[in-house]
């Protein structure tokens, strides 16, 4: 097994542990030790044995959740096998008291976990100087040669991030951004996307244009619509130049919410878990 082969473990027990720990999450399908030890196997006689075991594992200083998880997305990144990979960033919050900031990898219409942080917070609005190390450490498990598309949602339209992805990283991004955003036009001037009056069905492709008044970022480009079904009005910067396949890539951004449905309301139960590990 892939743990048990690349993690040099200090004591086997806390890899059994965790293997058992895997198989009541996946088959009792919650965040409940309680549940889990129905599926248990072992010579402990009593259900409250197998609870108190997954607590101390849970709560072992020693144990470090990143380095158990990183061999294991770095063999699945490493056959890869495609040419771009895509990276979707969003956040949570978890009983108004954390924030949940992660980094998933688009994969097969879901979105798969491959870094995050969690830091005690009251917002789900977070500064580039909290996750950028986040970000710097995703790309290290990058294949070499793999170009990657990030995606975020209002959040994260900040200059300076962007900035970060394409003159460091040297990651392409699609990222929505506010209307009250004021962007600069050669021979146009400033002006602020709300002006943009967009007739329900409307796109607009805006190339090479200038963003943000206070932390400028040049040579952007930006897709705005107006969704027919809807009403709603879409505004998307690229590093790239942008045309209807920028609403499609960005819509791939939706299957992080999908991944953190499934661990809250939609299935683990994340949330009653009430686990602060």
């Amino acid at each position: 097994m892939l743990l048990g082969q690349s993690i040099p473990w200090t004591d086997q027990r806390h890899c059994q542990t965790l293997i058992w720990m895997v198989i009541g999450l996946v088959c009792s399908e919650c965040i409940n030790l309680t549940k889990w030890t129905v599926y248990i196997h072992s010579r402990a006689v009593f259900a409250q044995s197998h609870q108190r075991r997954f607590s101390r594992w849970l709560h072992n200083p020693r144990i470090n959740v990143q380095k158990l998880y990183s061999p294991l997305i770095a063999q699945a990144l490493a056959a890869w096998g495609e040419p771009c990979i895509t990276l979707i960033e969003d956040t949570s919050m978890l009983w108004d008291e954390y924030c949940l900031i992660r980094l998933s990898v688009q994969y097969r219409g879901r979105a798969v976990p491959l870094v995050w942080r969690v830091i005690r917070h009251g917002s789900s609005a977070v500064g580039v100087e909290v996750y950028q190390a986040m970000l710097k450490r995703a790309s290290g498990l990058i294949p070499v040669g793999v170009s990657v598309c990030f995606l975020a949602d209002r959040g994260f339209a900040d200059t300076t991030l962007m900035r970060y992805l394409r003159d460091e990283l040297h990651w392409h991004f699609r990222i929505r951004v506010k209307s009250n955003s004021w962007i600069h036009r050669a021979g146009k001037g400033w002006i602020q996307l709300n002006q943009y009056h967009l007739a329900w069905g409307e796109v607009v492709l805006l190339q090479g244009v200038r963003l943000t008044k206070t932390q400028v970022l040049d040579g952007v480009h930006l897709a705005l619509a107006r969704d027919p079904r809807s009403g709603q009005v879409w505004m998307v910067v690229s590093d790239e130049s942008t045309s209807l396949q920028t609403f499609r890539e960005y819509g791939e951004r939706f299957q992080i919410e999908e991944e953190l449905l499934d661990e809250k309301s939609n299935g683990f139960q994340l949330e009653r878990s009430e686990i602060r590990s």
